[in-house]
């Protein structure tokens, strides 16, 4: 397997500049997943490591070889693609060996690989069927057979479940975890589905315009992003977030939301941060499942909400409520499904609170 280096890695496109100076390294048999918004750069990055990019600017290195220069048939990858790119006339069996084919690879060889990467794959029995006999995970399998063969040092893998519905989504994130589990091989996947990143990813990058705004496991993806922006990205639903001041009456430093209307106490781990706060102008971010109408500890605030709409998920109930700073949306048990126009007074458990500056975005720490 490879390690990957990216340092200072830049791309334009004319003088249109995409990518902006990323440092990264991929460790040997770690799972990467480039995330964010569509545009923002995460696939022109992996088509550069793959070399169907040209580098504008800065060096990319696999293995400690600087790979600039080197098309891909030389860097010893593989490429997993959206549109799983199958030849329609070709069996499944000489879809996945067609790579093997190229190289010629002996006949025994050949076989032996691709039967084994069917059974990984659990397509034993569809090796002699057509593309166009097979559903949309079956094809994917297929793709990633055929990447499987080869036996690269790299798997690329670029929005590979975009194309299909949501449970043969959850059904092939599931496989593709078990198929790194299996190889331990390094790899990186492009996704604008956060859930895909946060479920598969040993570590995220996430990109916004070109830029690398967080790298990080899912965990402090999560529970620390550095900006609102990663904030809001993260979560199904997102965190909430409401504009927020601090004031500090009597030495004591006060959340206050809606112009005042509504104030409580920061935790006395942000106690200390109180004097540095006041005047400045921040959001108050907190995520969907730290809200609720029982009490979850000593760092709890409440508020006054009447509830504007509730989802049922089966599970839990996702409920939108008006607040006098903002809406919010809560999750709640699946036995709280509070009626419409309800007034509910709500618990925020500010344990898990967050403060951005509202200028810069970035987001404090106590």
């Amino acid at each position: 397997m490879a390690s990957v280096e990216l340092t200072r890695v830049a791309k334009s496109f004319g003088s249109t500049k995409v990518i902006h100076g990323i440092d990264l390294r991929v460790d040997d048999g770690e799972f990467v997943v480039f995330v964010g918004p569509s545009g923002c750069g995460k696939s022109t990055l992996l088509r550069m490591i793959a070399g169907l990019e040209s580098v504008t600017d800065g060096t990319i290195r696999i293995s400690d070889v600087v790979v600039n220069a080197l098309p891909p048939r030389a860097r010893d990858i593989a490429m997993v693609f959206q549109d799983y790119a199958l030849y329609p006339h070709k069996s499944v069996y000489e879809n996945i060996c067609f790579g093997l084919r190229l190289r010629k690879t002996s006949a025994a060889e050949l076989d032996r690989r691709v039967r084994e990467a069917a059974d990984i794959l659990q397509i034993a029995h569809l090796l002699d069927r057509y593309p166009r006999a097979l559903s949309g995970g079956q094809r994917q399998r297929v793709a990633m057979g055929r990447a499987i063969v080869r036996d690269p040092q790299l798997f690329l893998f670029d929005e590979p479940l975009s194309n299909l519905d949501a449970l043969l989504r959850n059904e092939m994130r599931t496989e593709i975890k078990k198929l790194h589990r299996r190889l331990r091989a390094t790899s990186i996947y492009v996704t604008h589905d956060q859930v895909e990143a946060m479920t598969l990813a040993d570590r995220i990058v996430v990109l916004s315009g070109g830029h690398l705004m967080q790298l990080g496991s899912p965990d402090d993806i999560y529970h620390r992003p550095v900006s609102k922006f990663v904030a809001g990205f993260t979560g199904s639903p997102p965190m909430n977030f409401l504009p927020a001041s601090v004031a500090r009456p009597n030495g004591v430093a006060l959340v206050e939301l809606a112009g005042g209307r509504e104030r409580f106490a920061l935790p006395a781990r942000w106690q200390a941060l109180g004097a540095t706060l006041v005047g400045r102008d921040f959001e108050f971010g907190i995520r969907p499942e730290d809200i609720g109408v029982e009490a979850r500890g000593n760092d709890v605030a409440e508020i006054a909400s009447t509830v504007i709409v509730t989802e049922p998920l089966g599970a839990e109930n996702l409920v939108t409520l008006g607040t006098a700073g903002g809406e919010l949306t809560a999750r709640f048990a699946a036995g709280v499904a509070p009626r419409p126009d309800e007034a509910l007074r709500l618990r925020l458990d500010l344990s898990h609170m967050h403060l951005f500056d509202r200028q810069t975005g970035e987001a404090l720490r106590p």
